[in-house]
Protein backbone atom coordinates (compact mmCIF):
# COMPACT_ATOMS: atom_id res chain seq x y z
CA UNK A 1 0.00 0.00 0.00
CA UNK A 2 1.12 3.60 -0.94
CA UNK A 3 0.75 6.61 0.83
CA UNK A 4 2.33 10.49 1.37
CA UNK A 5 4.07 12.36 4.04
CA UNK A 6 4.48 15.47 3.66
CA UNK A 7 8.16 16.94 4.02
CA UNK A 8 7.14 20.27 3.24
CA UNK A 9 4.51 22.46 2.54
CA UNK A 10 4.97 26.10 0.31
CA UNK A 11 3.66 29.16 -0.84
CA UNK A 12 2.94 26.67 -4.19
CA UNK A 13 2.83 23.09 -3.65
CA UNK A 14 4.09 20.14 -0.60
CA UNK A 15 6.88 17.80 -0.88
CA UNK A 16 5.73 14.60 -0.09
CA UNK A 17 7.70 11.07 0.86
CA UNK A 18 6.16 8.25 -0.96
CA UNK A 19 5.55 5.70 2.27
CA UNK A 20 5.01 1.85 0.64
CA UNK A 21 3.96 -0.59 2.83
CA UNK A 22 4.76 1.61 5.94
CA UNK A 23 7.96 2.74 5.29
CA UNK A 24 9.85 5.67 3.43
CA UNK A 25 13.31 5.32 2.16
CA UNK A 26 13.76 8.97 1.94
CA UNK A 27 12.83 9.93 5.50
CA UNK A 28 14.63 7.42 6.71
CA UNK A 29 17.61 8.32 4.35
CA UNK A 30 17.30 12.10 5.11
CA UNK A 31 17.17 11.55 9.53
CA UNK A 32 20.38 9.43 8.74
CA UNK A 33 22.47 12.54 7.38
CA UNK A 34 24.76 14.81 9.58
CA UNK A 35 22.62 17.70 10.53
CA UNK A 36 24.84 20.40 8.28
CA UNK A 37 24.20 17.86 5.04
CA UNK A 38 20.45 17.72 6.74
CA UNK A 39 19.73 20.83 6.62
CA UNK A 40 21.62 21.86 3.44
CA UNK A 41 18.56 18.94 1.53
CA UNK A 42 15.50 21.01 3.63
CA UNK A 43 16.89 24.26 2.48
CA UNK A 44 16.75 22.56 -1.45
CA UNK A 45 13.18 20.83 -0.27
CA UNK A 46 11.70 24.03 0.98
CA UNK A 47 12.71 26.09 -2.12
CA UNK A 48 11.14 23.46 -4.51
CA UNK A 49 7.84 23.59 -2.39
CA UNK A 50 7.88 27.18 -2.07
CA UNK A 51 8.53 27.41 -6.13
CA UNK A 52 6.85 24.56 -7.57
CA UNK A 53 10.30 24.20 -9.64
CA UNK A 54 13.71 25.09 -9.43
CA UNK A 55 15.33 26.34 -12.48
CA UNK A 56 19.06 26.02 -11.43
CA UNK A 57 20.06 22.23 -13.27
CA UNK A 58 22.79 22.01 -10.44
CA UNK A 59 20.16 22.25 -7.82
CA UNK A 60 17.33 20.41 -9.72
CA UNK A 61 17.05 18.22 -13.19
CA UNK A 62 14.68 16.34 -15.25
CA UNK A 63 16.65 12.66 -15.49
CA UNK A 64 14.19 11.13 -17.61
CA UNK A 65 10.53 11.98 -18.74
CA UNK A 66 8.64 12.54 -15.52
CA UNK A 67 11.36 11.67 -13.51
CA UNK A 68 13.84 14.33 -11.17
CA UNK A 69 16.16 14.79 -8.94
CA UNK A 70 17.20 17.10 -6.30
CA UNK A 71 20.88 17.77 -6.18
CA UNK A 72 23.63 18.92 -3.26
CA UNK A 73 27.41 18.73 -4.25
CA UNK A 74 28.64 18.74 -0.79
CA UNK A 75 28.27 15.90 -0.06
CA UNK A 76 27.18 14.31 -3.55
CA UNK A 77 23.39 13.39 -2.65
CA UNK A 78 20.51 12.63 -5.04
CA UNK A 79 17.02 12.49 -3.94
CA UNK A 80 15.00 11.42 -6.81
CA UNK A 81 11.11 12.68 -7.24
CA UNK A 82 8.44 12.79 -9.35
CA UNK A 83 5.52 15.55 -9.75
CA UNK A 84 1.71 14.13 -8.53
CA UNK A 85 -0.39 16.99 -9.53
CA UNK A 86 0.98 20.27 -8.55
CA UNK A 87 3.12 18.43 -5.88
CA UNK A 88 6.08 16.57 -5.61
CA UNK A 89 6.55 13.06 -4.69
CA UNK A 90 10.27 12.58 -3.39
CA UNK A 91 10.76 8.20 -3.48
CA UNK A 92 13.88 7.58 -2.27
CA UNK A 93 17.98 9.21 -2.25
CA UNK A 94 21.57 8.40 -2.41
CA UNK A 95 24.75 9.41 -2.97
CA UNK A 96 25.64 10.36 -6.19
CA UNK A 97 25.70 7.21 -8.36
CA UNK A 98 27.20 6.15 -11.68
CA UNK A 99 25.52 6.28 -15.12
CA UNK A 100 24.32 2.31 -14.54
CA UNK A 101 23.37 3.07 -10.83
CA UNK A 102 21.18 6.30 -12.63
CA UNK A 103 19.47 4.30 -14.56
CA UNK A 104 18.38 1.71 -11.90
CA UNK A 105 17.01 4.63 -9.71
CA UNK A 106 14.98 6.44 -12.62
CA UNK A 107 14.02 2.91 -13.43
CA UNK A 108 12.45 2.85 -9.75
CA UNK A 109 10.96 5.91 -9.56
CA UNK A 110 9.23 5.06 -12.88
CA UNK A 111 7.78 1.84 -11.12
CA UNK A 112 6.31 3.66 -8.44
CA UNK A 113 4.98 6.34 -9.99
CA UNK A 114 3.03 4.17 -12.12
CA UNK A 115 1.94 1.81 -9.12
CA UNK A 116 0.58 5.21 -7.51
CA UNK A 117 -1.16 5.97 -10.92
CA UNK A 118 -2.86 2.30 -10.79
CA UNK A 119 -3.48 2.42 -6.66
CA UNK A 120 -4.78 6.36 -7.05
CA UNK A 121 -3.28 8.02 -4.68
Amino acid sequence: MLTFEELRRGRRCAVLALVVDGSSGIVDFLNDLPRPQFDKMENLVQRLANDGFIANREKFRRLDTGVYELKLWHPPIRMFCFQHGPDWVCTHADRKPGNRELRSHVARVKALRQRCAEERI
